[in-house]
């Protein structure tokens, strides 16, 4: 099955075949499925604790960008790449 591009419209959450931990400042990952580990930054463990419940991308830079300092063409093009890798690796799930 063909993935979903996403974009500010599109409304992500969080894969149920995640097994995600917290390790210092970090979140660590693995995908059952595919048995792939997975490794996030704080930036990218924040994303993944907002996707918690689905949310539209749109509604996710508008945090983001309430969190961290930074422009919105930067943070909507860093979120959109950083979404569509976690697609790719099944870590996230385009609803809708």
């Amino acid at each position: 099955m063909k993935k979903k591009t996403i974009s500010t419209a599109s409304v992500v959450g969080q894969s149920k075949d995640i097994i995600a931990s917290d390790i210092d400042d970090e979140k660590v990952m693995m995908n059952m499925e595919k048995g792939h580990y997975y490794g996030l930054d704080s930036v990218g463990c924040s994303v993944w604790n907002i996707l918690e419940k689905p949310i539209a991308v749109s509604e996710l830079i508008a945090t983001l960008r309430r969190h961290y300092d930074v422009d919105l063409e930067t943070c909507e093009r860093d979120v959109l790449i950083f979404l569509e890798d976690l697609q790719a690796d099944g870590i996230i799930d385009v609803v809708g």
